[in-house]
């Protein structure tokens, strides 16, 4: 067997958590545990988040997971229902959607839900992946305000440069300009913008990469905003080559040894 081992560190998880929470006082945090933790295992990363306000994931079977664990906290799937049977099973079980198109709207309605259930709203600011193109969304919020099937509405975007020197103005003025209008939850910061626009932290905060002690900012390191590392690689040292200066290492000499 190989011998490479990753090691978890929860105390850094939590670490990096209250991070988040010095940073956002008056956010609610929804912490994104999707791709099986950022590759941390999803009960590990939870575990070691567990005073998040709410989960934000991918699939089904891990929003399921989190609640089999025994987690209670608002369970967010980021990309909503792919198939209209898991829209039934997450209003039972409690589980929040993401809604970012038509046919997610309709396979809601004609679900005939015995439970309401709470979504959020995707609106499309410039990302371009997904959500509602923000010239259509305004109209489509006034008729979804009239649904007894939604318990809950938020708002929430996803900025695509807040890393960035281009920053996120551009996209969170169109999502305010159609937030204004409704008396919703808004959620739009992610892990750079809750390190770089305190304005952007509204009723959520969704920070990912930044829990799992890796820095979003371009030519910044994790250690110059206090985040430290939740995993550990260790192997054994299966080989040892003795060089002289000028042997290279590798396909195409790309190492040369000095």
């Amino acid at each position: 067997m190989r011998p490479l081992k990753a090691f978890i560190n929860q105390a850094s998880l939590r670490h990096n958590l209250s991070i988040v929470k010095q940073l956002t006082p008056n956010s609610k945090i929804m912490s994104v545990v999707k791709a099986n933790g950022y590759g941390h295992g999803l009960i590990n990363a939870a575990q070691g988040l567990h005073d998040s306000d709410g989960f934000a994931v991918l699939s089904l079977n891990e929003a399921i997971d989190l609640r089999e664990h025994g987690f209670e906290q608002d369970i967010l799937l980021l990309e909503g229902a792919f198939e209209a049977y898991e829209i039934s099973i997450a209003a039972k079980m409690g589980i929040n959607l993401v809604v970012h198109n038509l046919h997610q709207l309709q396979m809601i309605e004609n679900s005939k839900l015995n439970h309401p259930i709470d979504i959020h709203f995707k609106i499309n600011t410039g990302m371009n992946r997904l959500g509602f193109n923000s010239n259509d969304a305004k109209d489509i919020l006034k008729s979804l305000q009239k649904k007894s099937y939604f318990k809950s509405i938020t708002l929430m975007t996803h900025f695509a440069t807040a890393d960035e020197s281009k920053g996120v103005d551009w996209q969170f003025n169109i999502f305010n300009n159609i937030a204004k209008q409704f008396n919703f939850s808004r959620s739009v910061a992610n892990s750079a913008s809750i390190l770089n626009f305190k304005n952007t932290h509204l009723d959520w905060v969704r920070p990912g990469i930044m829990l799992y002690g890796a820095s979003p900012i371009v030519g910044k390191k994790s250690s110059s905003f206090n985040l430290k590392p939740a995993m550990q690689l260790k192997s054994k040292i299966i080989a040892i080559q003795n060089l002289s200066k000028g042997d290279s290492i590798g396909y195409g000499d790309s190492f040369k040894a000095n």
